[in-house]
């Protein structure tokens, strides 16, 4: 598998959208079963909440026509709108921006104009502006499974070579990466956004998020019953069955995380 990683750019991993037919349902497994906490937004408490975690969240949210989870989009942040232009019009990569209202603020979106690969949502907060200035929001303390930042998202691709040459571009990584993984169907290639990476999988089956935990001893002691053995990547996957479908890994991290709860 190879690994890229992207020169010092004002982008980063933002959030993730994760679509639940019953969000009432959705947070109690989320909380109680999971041990991740969903801060349900007020102003939608029936359809809209949060996972937050460091500079990063899982963005939940109510879709009745689903019958089981499903990572739905992805978004990367950048800081500097002027910069981010300058660079998609550099790398040939047509997009349109637009205006967002969320249930708690606005957003600036930038949508790509590319066909046949998925590919994140360019996205900066705006309004509340107090809000704005540090969105998302440090993580005060680990969730109960141990989870504190979001490590990376998993792509499943048609064609390595052509969604390996849109990031590379949208990435502003110059050379192109050294293909190679376990069989043609399977190859693999990860580019690093600071201490997140999007994994491209050719063949792959479905969207995955994995989550960065403090410590895999921490993690077992919660979800013991569901937290299959790390694979070969050293990412523990959790039982589908107990997240109606939805691929969701942890991985330790390394370095510093929020001090956990007294």
């Amino acid at each position: 598998m190879a690994h890229i990683a992207v020169p010092a750019v004002e982008l980063g991993l933002d959030h993730v959208s994760i679509e639940v037919p019953d969000f009432a349902d959705a947070v109690g497994r989320l909380d109680e079963q999971l041990g991740l906490h969903v801060t349900v937004s007020p102003q939608a408490p029936e359809r809209h909440g949060r996972v937050y975690l460091d500079r990063a969240y899982l963005e939940v949210a109510a879709n009745l026509g689903r019958r089981s989870w499903a990572v739905t989009s992805f978004f990367v942040r950048f800081s500097d709108p002027v910069g981010l232009r300058a660079r998609l019009g550099g790398a040939r990569l047509g997009y349109r921006c637009q205006v967002f209202e969320g249930v708690d603020g606005r957003w600036e979106d930038v949508e790509l104009d590319v066909a046949g690969v998925p590919v994140p949502i360019l996205v900066r907060r705006t309004e509340p502006a107090q809000v704005a200035r540090n969105w998302p929001p440090p993580l005060d303390e680990p969730h109960r499974c141990g989870a504190v930042t979001l490590a990376a998202v998993h792509l499943p691709v048609a064609s390595i070579e052509a969604a390996a040459d849109v990031y590379a571009r949208l990435l502003n990584v110059e050379a192109r990466p050294a293909l190679s993984g376990p069989g043609p169907q399977r190859r693999r290639v990860v580019f690093h956004l600071g201490s997140a990476t999007i994994m491209l999988v050719e063949g792959g089956e479905r969207r995955a998020v994995v989550l960065g935990a403090a410590s895999f001893e921490r993690s077992r002691a919660v979800l013991s019953s569901v937290l299959l053995p790390p694979d070969d990547e050293g990412v523990a996957w959790l039982d589908r069955s107990a997240t109606l479908g939805l691929a969701v890994g942890l991985a330790e991290v390394h370095g510093p995380v929020p001090d956990p709860p007294v």
